[in-house]
């Protein structure tokens, strides 16, 4: 009879020991789950925000070169050429900066999409002016306008 129990007891702790394992490996998967999601969407925010910034980076250039070959002549080909690029830097910077705003919902990265926004109306606002000196600092206000948004994508990318 002592065979008997001794054996019920080994096989009870046996399934004890199978079932407890089991629940650590569930945890310790679905942690290691997380951590693999929480990567990913903070790779897909830095991709994002670097794609935004090299955009913002050749909107501004081509903004430069759109009032200048106005400046020369408006109704030139050259100006022609600049202002279609511009538009269609425009639209790119701008569906970029949507893009961050669907990134995430947390607080910070939309922040940082609302400062996406404000070097995007910055950056646009270089040609709206007859005179090349208010030109350069509407130009440098965009500069530092993606400069701020750098620092900021940088402390978002790096507090999580």
């Amino acid at each position: 009879m002592e065979g008997i129990i001794a054996g019920a007891l080994a096989v009870m702790g046996t399934l004890l020991g199978a079932v407890i394992a089991h629940r650590f490996q569930e945890k310790a998967a679905s942690r290691a789950e997380g951590r693999a999601r929480t990567h990913l969407q903070q790779e897909r925010l830095f991709e994002t925000c670097a794609n935004f910034i090299g955009l913002a980076e050749d909107y501004r250039r081509a903004q430069y070169d759109r009032w200048s070959c106005w400046d020369e002549a408006r109704d030139g080909e050259a100006a022609a050429a600049a202002r279609t690029e511009s538009y269609r830097l425009y639209v790119e910077t701008r569906s970029s900066a949507s893009y961050l705003k669907l990134a995430s919902s947390r607080t910070d990265v939309q922040q940082l999409a609302e400062q996406a926004n404000m070097v995007l109306e910055l950056t646009s606002a270089i040609i709206r002016t007859d005179d090349r000196a208010d030109m350069l600092k509407r130009g440098e206000r965009a500069q530092v306008a993606c400069d701020a948004f750098v620092a900021k994508a940088n402390a978002v990318l790096h507090a999580a």
